[in-house]
């Protein structure tokens, strides 16, 4: 059987009542409201962690040549978006595609 280890927490008047609020409303304990709660922030930190990994492999990616920057795509983005809105400034309406 494994051991169970417990933690011992200290809150004041307006928090246990906010807990216990909170744990009445969805039917669980403070227990599993702290567990689950512990758990969550374990989850979104293992998840920065890992965009943070990706990110630094993606630059070593970049500088190791194997991989190029995205400034040329984001060059075509803005000025395929530039000739867009002059397009609708001057009214120009492009020809329909005949099938």
């Amino acid at each position: 059987m494994l051991k169970r280890n417990q933690i011992n927490i200290t809150l004041n008047e307006a928090e246990m009542h906010n807990v216990n609020e909170y744990c009445r409303v969805h039917d669980m304990t403070p227990q599993s409201f702290f567990k689950a709660g512990a758990e969550r922030l374990i989850d979104a930190d293992i998840l920065e962690q890992k965009a943070d990994l990706m990110t630094l492999q993606a630059m070593r990616e970049v500088r190791g040549g194997f991989s190029e920057p995205i400034d040329d795509l984001l060059q075509m983005i803005e000025e395929d978006k530039k000739i867009g809105e002059e397009m609708v400034r001057s009214g120009h309406v492009p020809a329909k595609k005949k099938r």
